[in-house]
C-alpha cells in the first residue's frame, strides 16, 4: 500500500468517526430534549392537580343604602 493510499484511507476513517460522533451527540440531544419536555408537562399537570384541590374563598363587600 502506498503512502497516498494510506493517507486517503486515514482521511476516510477520520471522516467516518466524526460523522458517527456527530450523529450520537445529536441523538443524545434529542433524547434529553424529549425527557425535559416530558418532565415539564408532568410537572405542569401536578401543579394543576394541586391547585384544583385547594379551597377557594371569595370575599365580597356590601355597602348599605343610605336612605
Amino acid at each position: 500500500m502506498t503512502f497516498d493510499k494510506q493517507v486517503e484511507k486515514a482521511k476516510q476513517e477520520k471522516l467516518k468517526y466524526r460523522i458517527i460522533k456527530d450523529v450520537v451527540f445529536i441523538l443524545l440531544g434529542i433524547v434529553f430534549l424529549a425527557i425535559s419536555i416530558f418532565v415539564s408537562f408532568k410537572s405542569k399537570e401536578d401543579d394543576v392537580d394541586k391547585n384544583d384541590n385547594k379551597t377557594k374563598t371569595a370575599i365580597t363587600t356590601v355597602e348599605k343604602d343610605k336612605n
